[in-house]
């Protein structure tokens, strides 16, 4: 059965996709970075059509969202020329902290990647969060709705390379924000977190481990601080570790000493995803 877009009768909201040749990395499997893009029009869709976009939240109340914490895993990735659709809700509840989940699906209809995501509203002047209220998001019944996946409770602490396994290797580098990490908030677009993940684990890996061609099944990003469109010259340090007995890796993104954000992600071999 085909699933039409747009909005459905248990709160969902989809979306179909078909992957061009830019959006896809050198082994042919889509970026995480555009898979996590779709992931954020289909979303924008869904909170355009109740009234709460993000052209209204900024025109009328001077807001914005704001990502805070987002995890990806994936089971497949699709290649060039494949439809997928996107599937995405959010909770049932407005709390300070507010979820919103989603599922991508091939053209068979076979799930293979879900995400769940935790936003917040920031007042786009005083840069700080303020407390949703019904009058400002107003979103469909998810009631028979459940997230995807519990987030994971692993924190391996990216900020902490002391605890880290003895198989680890550390790491430090650093990277300069360019034009293209920005978006019309006019700080770094979340789905960018998720391109710098996938250089630095390339940057990483030794020759051997590029030419086992890993991909990552899991990827978690906590944002701690946003870094704004004036860091286009500030260098902002990449320290972590990762470890190649099981394809883990986690590191932070620090300037100075804030700690702007914080990634960890799991690896799978070919064959395994």
């Amino acid at each position: 059965m085909i699933i039409p877009e747009g909005q459905q009768s248990d709160g969902r909201y989809c979306r179909y996709f078909t992957l061009g040749a830019t959006e896809v990395d050198l082994n042919n499997r889509a970026r995480l970075q555009a898979l996590l893009g779709y992931f954020q029009e289909t979303a924008g869709d869904q909170c355009q059509l109740f009234g709460s976009g993000w052209s209204d939240l900024w025109e009328k109340h001077g807001l914005c969202y704001v990502v805070v914490r987002m995890e990806i895993r994936m089971d497949r990735y699709p290649g060039t020329g494949e439809q997928i659709r996107i599937d995405t809700w959010p909770e049932n509840r407005l709390r300070m902290i507010f979820a919103r989940y989603g599922e991508i699906f091939d053209a068979n209809g076979e799930r293979i990647g879900a995400i769940v995501s935790q936003w917040a509203l920031l007042d786009v002047n005083s840069r700080h969060f303020v407390r949703p209220n019904p009058e400002i998001v107003s979103m469909p019944d998810t009631s028979t709705l459940t997230a995807p996946f519990e987030p994971s409770n692993d924190h391996r602490r990216a900020a902490d390379n002391t605890s880290a396994p003895d198989s680890c290797r550390a790491f430090a580098f650093e990277r300069t924000p360019v034009y293209s990490d920005f978006d019309y908030n006019r700080h770094m677009n979340n789905a960018r977190y998720a391109e710098w993940a996938a250089d630095t684990l390339w940057k990483v890996l030794k020759p051997d481990e590029r030419q086992a061609d890993p991909s990552i099944a899991r990827l978690e990003i906590k944002f701690r601080a946003e870094i704004p469109a004036d860091f286009v010259e500030t260098p902002i340090r990449l320290e972590g570790n990762f470890d190649p007995s099981s394809m883990s890796f986690a590191f932070k993104g620090v300037v100075g000493d804030t700690v702007h954000f914080e990634i960890e992600g799991d690896c799978a071999r070919p064959g395994c995803i």
